[in-house]
């Protein structure tokens, strides 16, 4: 199911179920509960580990609008901001090594 979603921007809720040989009502089921299993509970602040924020834990998000499935990959928003957080780590060794030159 992940890899299809992963192919597509949108989908008609019809052909993915298809695709998976199943009824669309049980494919709307199945998608919902595949949903579900890759949100987990992410601890952001506070003293109980249950204080936080529901992420997902899947390269890919969607939400089914009337039978139309809307998708998204998170992934790339990840690779670049880990892009950015390197580049500001050599940015700032650089001005260390910088600050330390006497001219």
């Amino acid at each position: 199911m992940r890899s299809y979603l992963k192919l597509y921007t949108t989908m008609p809720t019809e052909k993915m179920a298809a695709f998976q040989e199943m009824s669309e009502d049980d494919f709307r089921n199945a998608l919902l509960c595949f949903k579900h299993k890759m949100r987990n509970m992410v601890w952001t602040k506070g003293t109980s580990g249950l204080q936080g924020d529901f992420q997902s834990d899947s390269e890919v998000d969607f939400f089914i609008d009337g039978s139309m499935i809307h998708i998204a990959d998170t992934k790339v928003a990840q690779r670049y901001g880990d892009f950015f957080i390197r580049q500001i780590h050599k940015l700032e060794e650089v001005n260390r090594s910088l600050t330390k030159v006497k001219v």
